[in-house]
């Protein structure tokens, strides 16, 4: 169902990323092995992550793991190896992880040893071929020790294990991995990027209407028309609104919920940043404030406004550094001509507030 707000687990759920999937497949088939899968926030990585490979998993019988980096690094930072480890053991022997830091499917595995590299080694010598996956890879800049080097590993040694990478915050991802930096474990390790782009309007519609379609139900053109101008091509968002539809309210209540629901999860993906600088967020609500009348926002409009709200001075070298971070982070696109704007309504709407 297109409206289920669980990640999805079979292709047939999910909508509009066939090129996507077939590509993926294409080059798997081709026998490439370090995918890098990225996308804007609520873009439906994950769920394109775990139906693609139940997917795979049907066709090709490639068994899978998938390791959900935030949750790794939250449990143990310091040795989030052992904490992976521990975990595909327990689903190798068919025994679901309390936390869940570890998914999978068709991993059947015996083993003594404890160590992450031991356990990939005995995968990679049982199966003719597996994926391991980590969801949200950018979080494992947090681990204390350089995750790089065991992603170069697998790469460098176990020839039978593919390796996917999700990222929503694309520039963070990048400067995590480092492909294009000689000195960096993983450069010039040959990769396929797979993005995953916002829906148009066209898509966006198509979308509300085969959702509500399932359920028998007819939204007014107008509503439809309204909600994809509020949140955009955004899946997502594009979700919650027709499933807080289903279950009864109005086009407006649900828009609301929706932007409520959003305020906290933005909230705590910004908490990052807000820890590092309030500028951070005082230059989103700035850019927020120029564009509700105008595309962009200009640098030196950006640098204008934030001086003025502070009382001082700002170097104009600092402000690129906060508006490359943000880039970085995903809330801010850049033009190319020293102007930016927040490529998600829902997320601009959050900063006008």
């Amino acid at each position: 169902m297109l409206f289920s707000v669980e990640p999805k687990t079979s292709i047939k759920d999910v909508f509009g990323r066939k090129a996507e999937f077939l590509d993926f497949l294409e080059k798997l088939e081709n026998g490439r092995r370090l995918f890098v899968i990225t996308g804007p926030r609520r873009i439906g990585k994950t769920s394109f992550l775990y139906a693609s490979l139940n997917e795979i998993y049907r066709m090709k019988k490639i068994p899978y793991i998938i390791v959900d980096a935030r949750k790794v690094i939250s449990v143990n930072a310091h040795n989030p190896a052992e904490v992976i480890a521990k975990d595909i053991l327990k689903l190798a022997y068919g025994r679901l992880s309390r936390l869940e830091t570890v998914r999978g499917y068709g991993i059947r595995l015996r083993s003594k040893s404890r160590e992450l590299t031991e356990i990939l080694e005995k995968i990679n010598e049982k199966y003719e071929r597996a994926i391991v996956a980590f969801d949200e890879a950018q979080y494992l800049r947090f681990a204390h020790t350089d995750f790089t080097l065991l992603l170069a590993w697998i790469y460098d040694n176990l020839q039978d294990l593919v390796i996917v990478l999700t990222g929503s915050q694309v520039g963070v991802l990048e400067k995590f991995l480092r492909f294009n930096d000689y000195k960096a474990p993983l450069y010039g390790r040959y990769h396929v990027r797979i993005k995953l782009p916002r829906f148009n309007p066209s898509e966006a519609l198509e979308f509300l209407e085969r959702g509500f379609a399932e359920y028998n139900m007819k939204v007014p053109t107008r509503e439809l028309l309204s909600a994809v101008k509020t949140l955009d091509g955004v899946p997502g968002w594009l979700t919650h609104y027709g499933a807080y539809r289903v279950d009864g309210l109005s086009h407006w209540d649900a828009i609301e919920k929706v932007l409520e629901e959003a305020k906290g999860y933005i909230e705590s993906e910004f908490k990052e940043l807000d820890e590092l600088s309030p500028r951070y967020r005082a230059i989103m609500e700035i850019v927020a404030t120029i564009t509700s009348t105008q595309p962009t926002a200009r640098r030196k409009d950006i640098l204008n406004a934030l001086t003025l709200r502070e009382g001082r001075e700002i170097d104009n070298k600092d402000l690129r550094k906060y508006l490359m971070r943000l880039v970085d982070y995903g809330f801010l696109e850049h033009t190319g001509y020293g102007e930016y704007y927040i490529p998600d309504p829902v997320v601009k709407r959050v900063f006008q507030r």
